[in-house]
């Protein structure tokens, strides 16, 4: 009995020193969390310039008038208007968006016998232009028609996914020959692609500033605003790519 005791001791032993071999040689290749345990980060950052296609502006309409009802029937009165005046340049209902609908209510002398209240109601509308060379036209046309307010001009590309994808792939391209000089630097090879994260895009976009005091020349019936377009956009795209070397 003392005998087959002892032996069976001895296989034990055997077993844990081989399981700690095992678990040794494998620790070498892996860490615990199962990932690779010779790694690379490289980040890479890529700039891609596309040519705008289109435009949005904001119109806006103010009316005042002591009555709440007047200010508001007369805004959307004005605000028609404006928009008659878009579709007769070309602009399409699906290219027009309202922003903001309100109607305020402005006391002056408050609490005094010459009070006043006035109630001011505000329309605002966003209007794509797929055609650049219209900007000037249609802002003309929709100030002569009564828009007052000209808030933004802003120039975008209509596809921006196509340029993102390009920034990506050249970013990524760009990580390869990083990781690629670092390894050989180093004496390892690279085996893979462990992870890829987009740390950072900007969406492709130029506001220009539209001078106000242009607004009563246009009423005047004075020639197409004149609005500069920007000669590209610019789409950056930031990656960081782990790569695992062996």
């Amino acid at each position: 009995m003392r005998r087959r005791t002892g032996s069976v001791v001895a296989v034990v032993v055997v077993a844990v020193l081989v399981l700690g071999f095992a678990a040794k040689a494998m620790g070498d290749d892996a860490s615990p969390t199962g990932k690779p345990s010779r790694t690379i980060t490289v980040s890479s950052t890529a700039t891609v310039e596309a040519t705008p296609d289109e435009a949005v502006v904001n119109f806006g309409v103010r009316t005042e008038d002591a009555d709440s009802r007047v200010a508001f029937a007369q805004n959307a009165k004005d605000m028609a208007a404006v928009l008659a005046a878009l579709a007769a340049a070309g602009i399409k209902d699906e290219d027009i968006t309202t922003l903001s609908i309100g109607l305020d209510q402005r006391v002056e002398n408050r609490g005094h016998p010459n009070e006043q209240r006035t109630f001011v109601a505000t329309n605002s509308v966003q209007v794509k232009i797929h055609d650049l060379a219209a900007i000037g036209g249609v802002i003309d046309a929709a100030v002569q028609a009564g828009a007052d307010s000209v808030n933004d001009i802003r120039f975008e590309l209509s596809d921006a996914n196509a340029i993102r994808t390009d920034a990506l792939t050249q970013a990524v391209k760009g990580a390869r020959t990083k990781v690629n000089t670092l390894a050989a630097a180093a004496d390892a090879d690279v085996l893979g692609v462990v992870s890829i994260n987009e740390e950072s895009f900007r969406q492709p976009g130029y506001r220009a500033v539209y001078d106000q005091l242009a607004l009563p020349y246009a009423a005047a019936g004075a020639l197409s605003t004149p609005v500069v377009t920007p000669d590209s956009l610019q789409v950056s795209v930031t990656v960081t790519v782990v790569w695992e070397i062996g």
